[in-house]
């Protein structure tokens, strides 16, 4: 399965582009909108990060190299647990590692077989393939480990007295831990289950015009579709489950009990 390159925005796409932007700017003077400061800086993040974006792919893509390649997922990767990690007030020493790995391999291992897969190509790693799929897999966690992560830590600090009480009534340590990992899954989860409905009424429609455009035939655009959104709902709550067993060694102790409350509070350093 191959897409064809077929488009080729010249100057007269430039200009249908600056007059398809002057039509906000001039309803926001002509009916004098409030709309001023956050118009044109909406538009100067857009371009700006669009550029940087545009210039290291450029390079990517033109080098098309495997060394290359591999650099460029784990450097996003590590851009990622960055995130997740501060956004779920853990330690950075201690969860940045474990966050890390976990992205990183579930990146590699769900993109391969996707790229393997689906597309004709005896190279996995690919430019033209392997860039676009893992950067939409890393994506899709970042959006959701933060608060899941956040959502299971916070729930054995603050009832930790619920986990003993499973434990003294006969709960194995897996039964006492996997309530919180159940609140974890569903804090992960149903966010992108939430923007399913939208994705597919709103995204996906421009999506799959674009490949289109792009010289897709239609039954591999829908493919494309439905595997992006399997790739997104299967890879965050993958990478979440490795982190927190990676984790493990932080939270509890060598007999399965809870860390101390101080060893617990560090987290949120």
């Amino acid at each position: 399965m191959i897409i064809e390159k077929t488009m080729n925005i010249g100057f007269m796409g430039i200009c249908i582009l600056v007059i398809l932007l002057c039509i906000p700017v001039y309803l926001i003077y002509f009916y004098k909108l409030n709309l001023q400061r956050k118009f044109a800086m909406a538009i100067t993040k857009a371009v700006g990060y669009l550029a940087v974006t545009g210039i290291m792919l450029e390079f990517v893509f033109r080098l098309n190299n495997v060394i290359l390649n591999i650099l460029w997922v784990i450097f996003l990767s590590l851009l990622t647990s960055v995130v997740t990690v501060s956004r779920a007030k853990l330690s950075m020493k201690r969860y940045f590692i474990p966050a890390f790995f976990s992205t990183l391999i579930v990146t590699f291992i769900i993109g391969i077989l996707v790229i393997m897969a689906v597309f004709s190509t005896g190279n996995p790693f690919d430019t033209r393939y392997f860039i676009p799929i893992t950067g939409f897999i890393i994506g899709g966690i970042i959006e959701s480990n933060a608060k899941a992560l956040d959502t299971y830590y916070a729930g054995l600090r603050n009832h930790c007295a619920l986990f003993y009480n499973l434990l003294g009534n006969g709960a194995s340590h897996h039964q006492a831990v996997k309530y919180f990992i159940k609140r974890s899954l569903e804090r992960n989860m149903l966010p992108s289950l939430g923007r399913m409905t939208y994705i597919i009424i709103g995204v996906t429609p421009a999506v799959m015009w674009a490949m289109l455009l792009a010289g897709a035939d239609v039954y591999s655009a829908i493919l494309i579709e439905l595997l992006a959104l399997a790739v997104m709902l299967a890879a965050s709550p993958l990478a979440l489950l490795l982190t927190l067993v990676l984790t493990k060694r932080y939270t509890f102790d060598e007999y399965g009990k809870l860390s101390t409350q101080k060893q617990i509070n560090e987290t949120e350093e």
